[in-house]
């Protein structure tokens, strides 16, 4: 099994575009982000259904990531800065998927669990401003302890993004 849900990631981003219809880079970015760590701490923390317990995500496998994320700690928090290049480029501008190409990515159980958690995600982040988005990706440790004021394209760990949101959000 894939490491990753969306080997893809211009699909995830256009899935983004498509439930959010008109977004600013900053909503795509902390999206992506909180999408990310949120989706590594649940779904990706699940043990393989290799063991004994029975629970309700018996008989399913999720990949340990989202997608291949580079993020990088910014002025205004984390970027994923392939997905922002081409944001800048108007790669992205009047995209929106098909309801067929969005049913045919998310045809297992699996897969239609994950979409209701981005939507679910998305649905929260449409609620809330840019800026309160970049206040909150900047209470996280994962970008305050790497952040360094001037400097630009600075590496995060995705490893230490996750275990992060397991201890801060999932563990509590």
């Amino acid at each position: 099994m894939s490491q990753l849900v969306f080997e893809d990631k211009d699909f995830l981003v256009k899935f983004l575009y498509t439930l959010f219809e008109t977004p600013s880079r900053i909503k795509i970015q902390k999206t992506l982000y909180l999408l990310f760590a949120f989706y590594g701490a649940t779904y990706g923390s699940i043990e393989s259904s290799n063991s004994d317990e029975d629970n309700e995500f018996s008989g399913q496998e999720y990949p340990k990531y989202l997608f291949d994320a580079q993020f990088e700690a910014w002025k205004y928090g984390p970027v994923e800065n392939e997905i922002y290049a081409r944001e800048k480029r108007g790669q992205y501008e009047g995209v929106s998927l098909s309801d067929a190409e969005i049913d045919s990515f998310f045809d297992t159980i699996e897969k239609k669990n994950i979409k209701a958690f981005i939507e679910n995600i998305v649905s929260q982040a449409k609620q809330i401003d840019d800026f309160s988005l970049v206040e909150r990706t900047h209470q996280d440790k994962s970008w305050r302890e790497v952040y360094k004021e001037g400097q630009k394209h600075i590496p995060m760990n995705k490893d230490a993004i996750i275990k992060e949101y397991i201890q801060e959000y999932v563990k509590s």
